[in-house]
C-alpha cells in the first residue's frame, strides 16, 4: 500500500507554462519584399528614366530592388518606383507617417514642377551637340534632394568612386531612424546634424572616410 501511495498518478499531467502572445512587428520596420499596391505617377519614361537617374552618381541611397525598380528614402518616407511594361512610372509607399505627405515629398524630390521634354527641346534647339546626345538620355532627371544630405554626399564623393561613396553614405544613413528592409537592403531616414555631431573621427576613419573626416566633422 505504501508503494502505491508514493507512486505518481498515471492521470496527472505536467502543467504547461502559458506563453506570452508574439509581439506584433513595428509598422516602421516591416520587411517588405514585394509591394502589392502600385500607384501610377502619370510620368512617361521620357520624363523620368529610373536607370538613367538613380544609379548614375546623382544620389547614393536608392537601391535596385527589382527589374526596373528602385527603392529609397525621402525624409521619413520609404518609397519604391518602377517602370511598367509601357515605360510609365508608378510608385509604392512602404512606410510613412502620412501617405499624402509621402506623395508630396516624392513629387518635390522628382522635381515634378519641371517638364523635362520642354526643357530638353529648348536645349536641343540651342545646341546641336546636345540634340545629338539627348535621344540617348531621355528621362535623365535632376533630383531635388535635401540640401544637408546632398552636401554630405558631395563631401564623400571627393576623389572617390560610386561604390565607395555609396558605402560611406550608407554608414552615415545607418545612424538615422530605421525605416524598413526591402529585398535585403536596410533603409534609414538620414540622421540630423545633431546626431552626426556625436560620431567620432575614429568611427569615421574606421568606416573608410580617410581625410574626409575633418570635412564631415566640421
Amino acid at each position: 500500500m505504501q508503494s502505491l501511495k508514493n507512486s505518481p498518478s498515471p492521470l496527472k499531467r505536467p502543467r504547461l507554462t502559458p506563453q506570452p502572445p508574439p509581439t506584433p512587428p513595428n509598422p516602421q520596420t516591416l520587411t517588405t519584399n514585394k509591394p502589392s499596391k502600385w500607384t501610377p505617377l502619370n510620368l512617361t519614361q521620357s520624363e523620368l528614366s529610373l536607370p538613367l537617374t538613380f544609379p548614375t552618381g546623382q544620389t547614393f541611397r536608392w537601391k535596385k530592388t527589382g527589374p526596373l525598380q528602385y527603392t529609397g528614402p525621402i525624409g521619413p518616407h520609404l518609397i519604391s518606383l518602377k517602370h511598367l511594361q509601357n515605360g510609365d512610372v508608378c510608385y509604392h509607399i512602404h512606410t510613412s507617417p502620412s501617405e499624402p505627405a509621402a506623395k508630396s515629398a516624392l513629387l518635390d524630390f522628382l522635381n515634378m514642377g519641371i517638364s523635362l521634354g520642354e526643357l530638353w527641346e529648348g536645349f536641343s534647339a540651342s545646341d546641336c551637340r546636345f540634340a545629338e546626345l539627348a535621344k540617348y538620355l531621355a528621362g535623365a532627371r535632376v533630383l531635388r534632394q535635401d540640401p544637408v544630405e546632398c552636401l554630405l554626399q558631395f563631401l564623400c564623393s571627393s576623389n572617390n568612386n560610386i561604390a565607395r561613396i555609396t558605402k560611406m553614405v550608407d554608414f552615415l544613413a545607418s545612424l538615422g531612424s530605421h525605416l524598413g528592409n526591402v529585398e535585403g537592403f536596410e533603409f534609414h531616414e538620414f540622421p540630423s546634424l545633431e546626431r552626426l555631431s556625436l560620431v567620432s573621427e575614429v568611427e569615421l576613419r574606421n568606416a573608410g572616410f580617410g581625410y574626409r573626416c575633418f570635412a564631415i566633422k566640421t
